[in-house]
């Protein structure tokens, strides 16, 4: 086991965490049809920090095979 895979299993948790915080404040703040508005800053922070999320967990997923 290399220094590489928990930094990226790191990562990928706080991304997840990252986009499930901004998930249940908008859902808090402007219910569900907050999250569906593409034009708002927070909602396109949690798109790119689920996508951030994806990518290192694959690569996680990938370095421990």
């Amino acid at each position: 086991m290399s220094i590489v895979e928990p930094v990226l299993f790191v990562l990928s948790m706080l991304a997840l965490a990252c986009t499930l915080f901004i998930f249940v404040g908008m859902i808090l703040n402007n219910g569900i049809k907050g999250i569906l508005d593409l034009s708002k800053k927070p909602v396109k922070w949690m798109t790119g920090s689920f996508a951030m999320y994806i990518v290192l967990f694959a690569a996680y997923i990938w370095s421990s095979i």
